[in-house]
């Protein structure tokens, strides 16, 4: 509305709860300052704690009660973190400066309750699949439809050697391991160079772009695959080989090779099975290098000659794309592409003048 003119309104579909509160948060912190050698070493630590009760939550409702969320006080959420930076000072004489730091950072963040009655709620994503918050498990998650498993957990292929769909449950954990950044500068005489370096370790994220490209044939890997003369499906996985006298189904490690010319089929298998288009999200990523060099300074003028280069070095598992990356809103931050961009490096040059 409007359509032709005619003004109307509709309904929200978002509920709020007329008791709804205001959600509370505690948190403690505690940490230390060290400083070693004169000045030449430096550590800090810090952990923090936050209890976060009577958090506000968009939690989903049935279509029957004419609404399709209820904002209300879902909640609560516990966060533990812990920070260390290094720092060091090894050379530091007239002439030659030389700084380097390290940030070690790790969070955690865990819900312990939600509403009555519900388990896990909808934070970004589509039908399927989703980022979800969901009680006991690290927030946020990733959920969706899971391979096909049998009771130890091994995946169970069809008899055609391909993949079968399960449940849709918990199907990736978000929140990395930890979180490393380095910077260094080093100065001799006049001339400076400073260099700026992340490192995620852990953490998976879903990536559409990738399973597409192979569902559409568009990737280097499919077309590697309809070439072949035959190929397995790429996990470990068992196949059934009968059932015992119990009636429980047997398994044996699958050994059912694939033609080439099934490869449409298999990736068509595989794009309906969203467990298959996680990926680990660890990269190292070299953000900056930096040159700055003062060609004159007199009088008062100062002429600074500088030279960078942004995002020149990256190690993934996202061979093309950029790990860090991202759709949708900060819900789903880090953990859901698709049809993203390639990262872009940057060079640039310049003179900076001041008077």
């Amino acid at each position: 509305f409007p359509v032709g003119g005619i003004v109307a309104y509709t309904l929200n579909s978002t509920v709020y709860d007329p008791n709804l509160k205001p959600q509370n948060t505690k948190s403690y912190e505690i940490g230390t300052d060290l400083t070693f050698l004169n000045g030449l070493l430096s550590l800090n630590y810090t952990f923090s704690r936050q209890n976060v009760v009577d958090q506000i939550f968009e939690v989903p409702l049935a279509g029957s009660t004419g609404a399709g969320s209820l904002i209300t006080n879902g909640g609560s959420v516990h966060t533990n973190s812990h920070e260390v930076t290094l720092s060091a000072a090894p050379i530091d004489s007239k002439n030659i400066k030389w700084n380097l730091a390290f940030n070690f950072s790790k969070i955690d963040n865990y819900v312990d309750e939600l509403a009555p009655g519900v388990n896990s709620i909808f934070l970004g994503g589509f039908t399927e699949p989703q980022v979800r918050a969901g009680i006991g498990s690290k927030f946020p998650v990733l959920y969706g439809i899971s391979y096909l498993r049998n009771d130890a957990g091994q995946i169970v292929v069809d008899d055609r050697g391909f993949p079968q769909p399960g449940d849709e449950r918990v199907i990736g954990t978000v929140s990395p391991d930890f979180l490393l950044g380095f910077n260094t500068s080093l100065e001799i005489y006049k001339f400076r160079i400073s260099a700026v370096l992340d490192w995620k370790q852990g953490g998976q994220m879903y990536s559409g772009t990738m399973g597409l490209l192979d569902y559409y044939g568009a990737s280097q890997n499919s077309a590697d695959i309809r070439k072949s003369e035959s190929f397995m499906f790429g996990k470990e996985a068992v196949k059934v080989t009968g059932t015992d006298a119990s009636g429980n189904e047997t398994y044996a490690p699958n050994d059912i090779t694939i033609s080439g010319s099934n490869a449409q089929a298999f990736f068509s298998a595989e794009n309906g099975i969203s467990e298959s288009m996680i990926y680990d999200n660890s990269f190292i990523k070299l953000r900056e290098v930096a040159l700055n060099y003062p060609v004159y300074s007199k009088k008062g003028v100062i002429i600074n000659l500088n030279a960078f280069a942004r995002n020149i070095l990256l190690w993934s598992t996202f061979k093309g794309l950029d790990p860090e990356a991202t759709q949708g809103n900060n819900n789903m931050g880090g953990a859901f592409e698709r049809f993203s961009l390639p990262g872009t490096s940057s060079f640039g040059f310049g003179l900076n003048l001041k008077f």
